[in-house]
């Protein structure tokens, strides 16, 4: 009702000011805060049940399944679809079995899927006959030595080092922010 009583008022006036619309977005806000909710619980719920669905179908070939789920990569951290899968594939299937696939697009086609994840495998393969580590292809080639580098140019110039922690090739970790930081990490706790 907030909505329509704005869109009148505005019309009303021929005009949209700021100030109405700051108050119109404080009056709204605790119903979008509950929209949120509730669609996040739909979107769990509708998803815990079709992967569980999936994984009666496919009964022991599950073991041997691999899943991906896109993001655009500010979107990455709580990844919905991801994390419903990591419950079903477990831990140890994440950057192995279970891959999150950063896009440019908010919508990726299924053949897009596919090349990606083939990439992906394909590139495990060359990285475990050239350097003996199946999972070496799956992080920056040059990461190690380009840290190392950083460090040394850091220390040149008097910089402090703002790098993330390493993480071993065949990490098992959510592939997603890590780092704590200050200030409020879910909806219904901003103020």
């Amino acid at each position: 009702m907030n909505n329509i009583a704005f869109v009148d008022e505005c019309v009303a006036k021929k005009a949209i000011s700021f100030a109405a619309l700051q108050a119109f977005a404080q009056k709204q806000a605790p119903y979008l805060v509950k929209n949120v909710a509730w669609a996040a619980q739909t979107q769990v719920g509708h998803w815990m049940d079709v992967v569980a669905e999936w994984k009666t179908m496919l009964g022991p070939d599950w073991d041997q399944t691999y899943a991906a789920s896109n993001t655009i990569y500010v979107t990455r951290q709580n990844n919905i679809l991801f994390s419903v899968l990591a419950q079903f594939f477990g831990a140890d299937a994440i950057n192995h079995r279970l891959l999150l696939i950063e896009t440019m697009s908010f919508t990726t086609t299924p053949a897009d899927m596919l090349q990606s994840m083939t990439r992906i495998i394909a590139d495990r393969s060359v990285g475990a006959l050239f350097f003996g580590n199946y999972h070496l292809m799956d992080y920056e080639l040059m990461g190690g030595d380009a840290r190392d580098a950083i460090i040394a140019e850091d220390e040149k110039r008097g910089l402090k080092q703002v790098l993330p922690p390493l993480v071993p090739y065949g990490s098992h970790q959510f592939p997603t922010l890590i780092t704590p930081g200050p200030g409020t990490a879910t909806l219904p706790k901003f103020p």
